[in-house]
């Protein structure tokens, strides 16, 4: 008999389960480069893009629930809200150079 898989397991749950998933072939390619440009495994990358997604990346817990907030009061999911920061992001770099708040790009002005 197969193990039921919780809908949403306990946040201090540290089983795992195996997944498999059908991907296309361009996919599975840029999962590995990023893997190995990392000196990472296939499965570690897509572990900490899934993870960071789902944990909002490790960022303080007081700027993930801004986030969080402002995610919902746009009515997005977590992947349209992502698209929506990205974008914005984008267009800023339309008046700024790319990099404009990096510390290394404050240092080359």
């Amino acid at each position: 008999m197969t193990p039921k898989i919780p809908v949403e397991p306990p946040p201090t749950s540290s089983e795992k389960f195996a997944q498999t998933f059908r991907l296309p072939v361009d996919l599975v390619y840029f999962l590995k480069h990023e893997a190995r440009a990392r000196g990472a495994d296939l499965n570690a990358t897509v572990f900490r893009y899934l993870d960071g997604v789902h944990r909002w990346f490790g960022l303080p817990r007081a700027v993930a629930e801004l986030l969080e907030a402002d995610r919902k009061a746009l009515e997005l999911d977590r992947y349209e809200y992502l698209l929506h920061v990205l974008y914005h992001r984008g267009i800023e770099l339309r008046e700024k150079p790319p990099g404009f708040d990096s510390s290394a790009g404050s240092r080359k002005r």
